[in-house]
């Protein structure tokens, strides 16, 4: 049985009261809906980005199981989804401007010029 205070609160309504452990089915990288649509998941409503390549290696079940993800379910607003720790984190996100590639803060606020992307940020070898 899982501790209720170490649940993670449901994202739709901040409250880990109604959220239980499931199984859930989340869908492979489809490269072409991707293209055409990047913020949508095919086949539903759903916004964000629950596909087996935007989670981490230890949370994906081996082939051919590994559309199957230990995840949560809120009961009150009928939601699945999976903790913060399993999901890769976003990729850093530029923005062109006359001066030059500035960043994307996670705030949505621009960070400094830079001649080109990536300049500034360093990469672990």
């Amino acid at each position: 049985m899982t501790d209720p205070a170490s649940t993670p609160a449901c994202p739709k309504c901040a409250s880990a009261a109604h959220t239980r452990p499931k199984l859930l089915l989340i869908e492979p990288f489809d490269s072409a809906h991707f293209e055409q649509a990047p913020d949508t998941r095919f086949g539903c409503e759903c916004h964000g980005q629950l596909r087996v390549d935007g989670l981490k290696p230890h949370a994906v079940a081996e082939a051919p199981l590994q559309q199957f993800v230990s995840g949560l379910y809120c009961q009150a607003c009928g939601i699945g989804f999976v903790p913060d720790e399993m999901a890769k984190p976003a990729p850093q996100r530029w923005m062109p401007t006359p001066q030059g590639f500035r960043p994307i803060q996670p705030d949505g606020s621009l960070g400094p010029p830079q001649a080109r992307m990536g300049e500034g940020h360093s990469d672990a070898e």
